[in-house]
């Protein structure tokens, strides 16, 4: 796996996205400088790699690795106040209640000027040798997110929007510049999205998916032998018996997966009650083939 400069994070919610992110930043942040940008709204990848909360400015947790926030309505600001460089103007538009009624008739302007940053954020990485990792929303909403751009072409025939939207989709298409990790466990219904989601961003909207990030996976460890061997105590075949399913779940996944194309790295299930810093700093050494190069 190559990762490009931006590296979005998404899959179905409950696969552990934000935890994956934040052991991506991790990893990224030993070997070099490295942003974890929240896109999510919650927070958890943040307070993962050691952010304190609320997270109101940019933030370093460490001498590698920094922490920002994204939203929608600050890109808009932010983007009113560039085009408008004469601060009492942009304040009053931003004010108006005329332009709010201009932007709830584009409701995909917000989501685009997101994009927007994304790639302002990868020629930054680019000048500076660093690393930017999305803790993105969920695939469905990730998946409407990327395909903002066509949509601003279509409403913006000509002009900056229109130029912005082209500049915006070339970025998106550039492999060297973004690209998605899908995160999945070896469950039907989130195998079955992440396949679909890697199928839709690389066969109909040209983005790179860099692999998928199997978590929970594990090994099956015991046979129908040692079941039988445990007859007698219940519980313990039980709890041999589970690990079975769980490790022929893995199985499973890790085969759909490679059938489907898509590069894979397996983070181990930790069993774990809850994520803390040694927990996040298991699965950074675990992505070590994902940030090898």
């Amino acid at each position: 796996m190559t990762l490009p400069r931006v590296v979005f994070v998404t899959g179905k919610g409950g696969t552990g996205k934000s935890t994956v992110a934040a052991a991506l930043a991790t990893a990224l942040s030993r070997k070099g400088a490295t942003v974890l940008a929240d896109l999510d709204g919650r927070m958890e990848a943040a307070a993962l790699v050691g952010a304190r909360l609320p997270l109101e400015a940019p933030q370093r947790v460490t001498s590698s690795l920094e922490v920002i926030a994204l939203s929608r309505r600050e890109e808009l600001n932010s983007f009113i106040r560039r085009i408008v460089p004469v601060s009492a103007i942009s304040e009053r538009m931003l004010r108006s209640r005329t332009f709010g009624y201009v932007t709830a008739a584009l409701p995909g302007l917000e989501a685009f000027l997101l994009l927007e940053r994304l790639r302002i954020m990868a020629g930054e990485a680019a000048l500076e040798d660093r690393r930017v990792v999305i803790d993105a929303p969920a695939s469905g909403t990730a998946v409407e997110l990327l395909a903002v751009a066509s949509g601003v072409k279509g409403i913006a025939p000509a002009g900056t929007l229109n130029r912005l939207a082209a500049e915006v989709e070339e970025f998106l298409a550039d492999p060297n510049r973004f690209g998605v990790v899908v995160t999945v466990t070896p469950e039907k219904m989130a195998l079955h999205e992440a396949i679909e989601t890697s199928r839709l961003l690389r066969d109909r909207m040209n983005v790179a998916v860099v692999g998928a990030a199997l978590n929970r996976a594990c090994a099956a460890l015991f046979s129908d032998e040692d079941l039988q061997t445990l007859a007698a105590l219940r519980s313990h075949r039980g709890l041999a018996r589970k690990r079975m399913t769980q490790g022929a779940a893995t199985e499973t996944a890790r085969s759909r997966l490679r059938n489907a194309g898509i590069p894979i790295v397996e983070l181990p299930m930790l069993y774990k009650a809850a994520m803390g810093s040694g927990e996040i700093s298991t699965l950074a050494r675990a992505l070590g083939p994902m940030v090898a190069q």
